[in-house]
């Protein structure tokens, strides 16, 4: 939580980002504009098919705590095998117990179905129990498939009345700006299901914001980047979370359709409506690599989370929610540094990062300045006037840019340190060069800003800078020592173009496509149309980059530097957003199986996502299936401890 100054109650962010009614919001549309709006009539169908499943996930918001779980049928929701007790504590130990006792319950089912599969009458008590919950006669290969649909479900009471309270600082001007764009109001309780309104949510496969946008989606909507993200702007991300929706909705003409495409994407709802027809139909019988039990559940839990929101008192009591607050919203002029705004105006550093999300930690750090035309939250008593006369000396020209080098023959890390005049072992740390600091010719040196060296030790010794998990903090976990990567950062050596030419003379530029990375990136990085680069690549418009995929680039005419900056935070960016939310606590190996997929591997049973996957193992390739018996090292991430205002413990 924090406090505006010269005021006396806390209020929390949402509070800070919310804009009064007096207040127009100015949306960044991109897509269609607001229409008239949509009758509401049935909008949401409660088909009987679904109904055990919104009463499964209502039971989950509202009766079961974090200190329970159910064990249950992922295809019949009705169906609970038992209900188990965990360790309620938010700690990294209280979640290695709770993983052991939700692994011994499924085994332990799983025998049980597995007997039952044998066709033999049920032996035992619990059997017994087992038996009872399916149909009379049924066949032994039920049980079997049964043994392979067992899930463990924690309970979510507290998470979901905690954004319900939260909800209260935002709903209604959610619910405005949705109605702007014809859509009905209630779409506006979807971010009690996607983040429990907590702008700071972050997902550990790229997702940001209330809405949880990825960053692939978000950017057709918003800006994100090094400096900003306006995926954490509750009022932008909900006018994009809007123009998506209702390009969902045009698309499939139906609302349980286009609410399970927010999840499951719309070429992918598309595809399933053109196979089966209705929603009913989908939910029955629709299955892909990607449609699997959260896709299946998204609307029923949307259905769930709606009625639990909109009727709290029935199942949290006389609960307070959140109250909108006054703000101040400002555009600057020019490019302007954070730390000279708060010099020169009664707002601390600390109170600006909170009211504005969306600014990204660079800008705070002093690396970045507050982009031009970026609209500012701040404390209701500053007002526009004051703010003109003030800010207006403190504006730059331009952005701040990443500075770099690249090593050329002849250079050593003393003389690169020496010509930019900063300190050599800020030079070696932020590089991860090593004791002999190390170079080759071509290497591309990120070049510390002179007035913030990178950090030091206690004794004196340059620390790898906060852009990444220290590898320091990284311990094996007890009784599996592994070595470990030397580096979580981006290796700006693998991010360089290589200059080529053609027949005719005309400069190019190859590079080897890295995670995360789109044919849309390399063209926003460049300034040109996406379909020029699948051309020179002879790529279709559907085909997509994997790592390693060689691509070719038009060379840009001032060089190459201005690309490799822009790659160069694209990558550095990713890995500050994680850090920011989660810790390695420790380490494990996993030995690849010959049905693995990517996917399987990195969603389902290690949960992290590729990129880091690959920083423990730098030679492995986005096709695992081919390293069947490989042996991975792999973190283990957890979230971060939060504030009370809930940001995360950067500590």
């Amino acid at each position: 939580m924090f406090r505006f100054p010269g005021q006396s109650v806390y209020v929390s962010i949402f509070s800070a980002i919310i804009i009064c009614a007096c207040v127009t919001t100015v949306p960044v549309c991109r897509a269609s504009h607001p229409t008239a709006p949509v009758k509401q009539t049935e909008l949401f169908p409660v088909y009987d098919l679904i109904k055990p499943n919104v009463t499964f996930w209502t039971n989950i918001f509202t009766q079961y705590t974090r200190g329970q779980a159910l064990v249950h049928d992922m295809g019949d929701l009705s169906r609970i095998y038992e209900e188990i007790k965990l360790n309620p504590e938010k700690t990294q130990q209280a979640t290695r117990e709770n993983k052991k006792i939700k692994k011994a319950a499924l085994e332990k089912y799983k025998t049980v179905l597995m007997n039952l599969s044998k066709g033999e009458a049920p032996q035992t008590t619990l059997e017994k129990k087992v038996a009872a919950l399916f149909p009379d006669k049924t066949k032994p290969s039920a049980f079997r498939r049964a043994a392979r649909r067992l899930r463990v479900q924690t309970g979510l009471k507290e998470h979901f009345m905690e954004g319900v309270i939260r909800s209260g600082a935002l709903i209604d001007e959610f619910k405005t700006i949705i109605k702007s764009y014809g859509l009905p109001e209630d779409l506006a309780y979807l971010p009690c299901l996607e983040s429990a309104y907590d702008v700071h949510t972050y997902s550990k496969y790229g997702a940001a914001g209330l809405w949880q946008f990825t960053s692939y989606t978000g950017k057709l909507f918003m800006d994100i980047n090094y400096v900003v993200d306006q995926r954490r702007d509750p009022i932008v991300s909900t006018h994009g979370a809007a123009q998506l929706l209702k390009r969902n909705y045009e698309k499939l003409q139906n609302w349980p359709m286009a609410i399970t495409a927010y999840n499951h994407g719309l070429y992918g709802m598309s595809r399933a409506k053109a196979k089966h027809g209705t929603y009913p139909a989908i939910h029955a019988n629709y299955s892909s690599r990607s449609f699997k039990f959260a896709s299946r559940n998204f609307y029923p839990e949307f259905i769930a989370a709606r009625h639990v929101a909109k009727h709290y008192v029935q199942y949290y009591g006389d609960i307070t929610l959140d109250k909108p607050g006054q703000i101040t919203r400002y555009k600057v002029k020019g490019f302007l540094p954070a730390k000279d705004l708060v010099d020169k105006l009664p707002v601390d550093l600390k109170t600006l990062q909170a009211m504005n999300p969306a600014l990204r930690k660079p800008v705070f750090d002093g690396k970045k300045y507050i982009p031009e035309g970026h609209t500012l939250y701040l404390p209701k008593h500053l007002a526009s006037d004051l703010l003109d006369r003030t800010l207006g000396p403190l504006y730059r020209t331009a952005q701040r840019v990443t500075p770099f080098h690249r090593v050329v023959r002849g250079d050593t890390a003393g003389s690169i340190a020496d010509a930019y005049k900063v300190p050599l072992g800020d030079l070696i740390a932020l590089n991860g060069l090593g004791r002999k600091a190390v170079i080759h010719v071509g290497q591309i040196l990120k070049i510390p800003f002179k007035e913030e060296p990178a950090r030091r030790t206690a004794d004196g010794t340059p620390q790898s800078n906060e852009l990444s998990e220290p590898i320091s903090a990284i311990q094996p976990s007890p009784g599996k020592p592994a070595k470990l990567p030397q580096n979580l950062e981006v290796v700006t050596s693998d991010l360089e173009l290589k200059t080529v030419h053609d027949e005719k003379g005309n400069e190019y530029a190859v590079i080897h496509a890295t995670y995360e990375e789109t044919i849309s990136d390399y063209a926003d990085w460049l300034g040109i149309d996406a379909e020029k680069i699948r051309k020179l690549n002879k790529m279709s418009p559907t085909q997509t980059l994997s790592a390693g995929h060689e691509v070719t680039l038009p060379l840009p005419a001032d060089g190459a530097a201005d690309f490799e900056e822009k790659r160069f935070e694209f990558h550095q960016e990713i890995i500050e957003n994680f850090f920011d939310a989660y810790v390695i606590a420790g380490t494990h190996t996993y030995t690849v199986a010959s049905e693995d997929t990517t996917w399987d591997i990195c969603r389902k049973k290690l949960d992290i996502p590729f990129w880091l996957l690959q920083k423990f193992n730098p030679d492995i390739r986005i096709n695992v299936s081919a390293a069947k018996g490989r042996v991975l090292l792999y973190p283990l991430a957890h979230p971060r401890a939060k504030h009370p205002d809930g940001s995360n413990d950067l500590s």
